[in-house]
């Protein structure tokens, strides 16, 4: 049998087995093994630190309740040398115990003779350099196929392996590498304190080195490379030479370089920009502001970092602002809102603010990037020149906003407009300047402009419907249109300025929306009235007398139905008021002879219940004109003339009265009933709440006076409630008024029916 080391060296620790005693008191195994004999463990342990022995021959008697210690600090001595314990004691599980242990082999009293001995320590040694060949193979195998750099390097910086990945990284041939001092094979490259990191090694540290440049002049190859090195010991731990793992980041390092130098092109660019741009992450935290933004609020970019900007906003627009921002990140979709924001100088600026959500190429959301837009019209190049409106305004800051903007001076004539409104209009730019709007939208209600002009307030039009004509025929738009007035130093009105969002897809979403709750609701009051019409012809008799405790039961069934009938009929009526909110129409309206005509709808329904229902019109207040939707104010007239019925005793009056305060008419409508506790004056208005006297009297959803508020407000207009002097209630309502002149009423009479009314 070939061995499989030469000059075997075995350690006989605790003397020689039995067996070979009896026989003739000498372990003698053979060439090439040679075999050295101590008595004392801390004998063996002394010579396993000077000297390395291949095999251990262990006597167990010396392996007492620490026998696992025993083996652990051989092994930590001699990594690789083979320990075979001849035990005296036959047992299989001891045997188990000591291989357990560490122990290679586990002879017993009959197996412990020299012939044995040889045999099993041969076999273990073969048997280990075959795991070691392979070992061998295997490491070889990943040494050639790994794609990092690996270089093994001797005590004297000799390297000694050199692998294809180190080939491919630096182009230097293994063959040029191998053999040569590490200073020599890369003298080519720009290696800085390299051999000190390598030298570093050989002293028994672990170094990493930082990302380092090289230029191999021979062949041109540069790039970037880190590089760990480890030192290598032998199976005594004596430091032999030294491993490095080097890896290529030339792709990472220039991809870094290629995002900082994005990164400060972006911030250059932004910095340039006349709008006040920010970027917010996937969660919600803005990390980035540009300098506009940094100079208006006059702090540095830590600050505003995170939420820190919030403060900015004003407290009467932060919930809608949130509120929208917060849909729109649920649902990663673009925004566009009015916010007014506080600057340095403490005053608020009102600004257009458009955000659009970003993707990577794997469709991962990564956040937003959004940008203020100045509605006040910009910085001015001229303010003392008023007759030239255009010069005032500089579009440079809107030329890329989503939102269309168009400025018009006081003859309502287009003098500028940015590329948005090509975009929405279908028409070159240049072809709109010069032209009244009225010829641009010819059924936009120019009263609304007027008033613009006349009483410099703000009007927003949300999902207005715009008919657009085109070579390709008429198309239906829906458009968020806000006007304001354009003003110079002088606080002069002299135009309106005009922004327009597209809407369209989401009004198509919410008309669906509505028509589906239409149809629910719908669906859930035919059952309800068929069971009022079941249950009150059987309180009739229709199937029979009813006996008094069946007719008590169906009392009762009939009362909750019918609250469940008005509850529905609630719904209804708020599910409408929200759509005729978003798609009220402006005009002018006499309120004087819309309050008379609902006088006189419900006057035979009051006769029949007792109640006088009288109308008393100030003279001064006959011709007052208002702004607003005809059918919205109506209901409104309706609605609260109808609480009063309810709420009102036979014998009691209700009054309809219209007079003028300043730029408001007052419309007032007083009852005799039960009043209102002062509590619940304002609460009333609320969505979903019911007075306790109301409960009781008629049931109902509590949304008729919150309906009614919201479309008032809706008309820049309130809704308010006081006791009177006949211990009823008195509801008032206030109503800009519109202070045209009457030459103006006839000239844009009838200008909203053409193609821009709502839908």
């Amino acid at each position: 049998m070939t061995s499989a080391v030469d000059n075997i060296r075995a350690l006989v620790v605790g003397g020689v087995p039995i067996s070979t005693r009896r026989a003739n008191g000498e372990l003698n195994l053979g060439s090439p093994i040679t075999t050295i004999t101590v008595r004392e463990l801390n004998e063996a342990f002394a010579a396993l630190s000077s000297c390395f022995h291949d095999a251990v021959l262990l006597n167990a008697i010396l392996l007492t309740e620490a026998g696992d210690e025993v083996i652990s600090k051989i092994t930590l001595l001699s990594p690789g040398s083979v320990i075979i314990v001849f035990d005296e004691v036959e047992s299989e599980k001891r045997a188990l115990q000591l291989i357990a242990m560490g122990a290679s082999e586990c002879l017993t009293v009959e197996e412990s003779n020299a012939s044995n001995i040889r045999k099993t320590l041969l076999k273990t040694l073969e048997r280990n350099h075959g795991a070691g060949w392979l070992a061998d193979q295997i490491s070889e195998t990943l040494l050639n196929s790994t794609f990092e750099g690996l270089v093994v390097i001797d005590k004297q910086s000799q390297i000694l392996l050199w692998n294809p990945a180190m080939e491919r990284i630096f182009e230097v041939d293994r063959h040029e590498a191998t053999g040569r001092l590490f200073e020599e094979a890369l003298s080519a490259l720009t290696l800085k304190d390299e051999g000190e990191e390598i030298g570093r090694a050989l002293e028994g540290k672990r170094v990493i080195s930082r990302d380092r440049y090289f230029y191999n002049e021979t062949t041109g190859k540069s790039g970037f490379f880190t590089a760990f090195y480890s030192p290598m010991r032998n199976r005594r731990g004596e430091i032999v030479g030294a491993l490095g793992i080097v890896k290529d980041v030339t792709i990472s390092k220039l991809n870094e370089r290629k995002s900082l130098e994005m990164g400060q092109r972006m911030v250059a660019l932004t910095n340039a920009s006349s709008n006040m741009q920010w970027i917010s992450d996937c969660a919600e935290n803005r990390v980035f502001f540009n300098k506009r933004w940094l100079e208006f609020v006059g702090n540095e970019l830590d600050d505003e970092q995170g939420c820190g900007w919030r403060r900015h906003v004003h407290p009467e627009d932060l919930k809608r602002y949130r509120e929208t921002t917060e849909d729109a990140f649920e649902s990663k979709m673009p925004w566009h809102i009015e916010v007014r924001l506080k600057g340095s100088h403490g005053r608020y600026v009102r600004y257009f603010e458009s955000a659009f959500p970003l993707f990577l190429s794997d469709r991962s959301f990564i956040g937003y990037v959004g940008y203020c837009t100045d509605i006040n019209g910009g910085r001015t190049t001229n303010p003392k020149l008023p007759q030239a409106l255009c010069g005032t305004m500089t579009f440079n800051s809107l030329e890329m906003s989503p939102i269309g903007i168009l400025n018009l001076d006081k003859e309502l004539t287009v003098c500028n407009a940015n590329q948005r409104i090509e975009d929405l209009f279908g028409v070159p730019v240049k072809e709109l300047i010069g032209k009244r709007i009225s010829e641009i939208l010819s059924g936009f209600d120019l009263t609304t402009l007027q008033v613009v002009l006349s009483r410099g307030e703000r009007i927003q039009l949300d999902n207005h419907r715009v008919l657009l004509e085109s070579e390709s025929g008429e198309s239906v738009r829906y458009w968020d249109i806000s006007l304001w007035p354009q003003k110079i130093a002088g606080a002069d009105t002299v135009g309106v300025c005009m922004s327009f969002i597209e809407a369209t897809e989401r009004y198509e979403n919410s008309r669906k929306k509505e028509e589906f709750v239409a149809a629910l609701v719908h669906d859930l009051k035919t059952p309800l009235i068929g069971a009022e019409q079941t249950l009150d012809a059987m309180l009739k008799g229709a199937m029979g007398p009813v006996e008094a405790g069946h007719e008590q039961m169906l009392s009762v069934l009939q009362k909750s139905n019918r609250s469940l009938l008005t509850m529905v009929q609630s719904m209804i009526d708020l599910h409408r008021c929200e759509s005729d909110v978003l798609q009220m129409s402006l005009q002018s309206i006499k309120l004087a002879a819309l309050a008379r005509e609902c006088v006189e709808e419900l006057r035979v329904l009051f006769n029949s219940h007792g109640i006088e229902l009288k109308c008393m019109i100030d003279m001064r207040a006959e011709n007052l004109n208002v702004m607003g939707d005809r059918m919205a104010i109506r209901r409104v007239i309706l609605n609260l003339l109808d609480n009063s019925l309810k709420f009102t005793p036979y014998g009691g009056s209700v009054t309809i009265s219209i007079r003028n305060e300043g730029q408001l008419v007052k419309l007032d409508i007083a009852d005799t009933g039960i009043g209102i506790k002062e509590s619940e004056r304002e609460k009333i208005f609320a969505k979903s709440f019911q007075g306790e006297v109301g409960r009781k009297i008629h049931g109902s959803a509590g949304i008729g006076l919150f309906v009614c508020r919201k479309i008032i407000r809706a008309h820049s207009g309130d809704i308010t409630v006081a006791s009177n002097d006949l211990n009823g209630s008195t509801f008032t309502i206030n109503l800009p008024l519109n202070a045209r002149k009457e030459g103006l009423i006839s000239e844009f009479k009838g200008a909203g029916k053409a193609g821009c009314n709502h839908g």
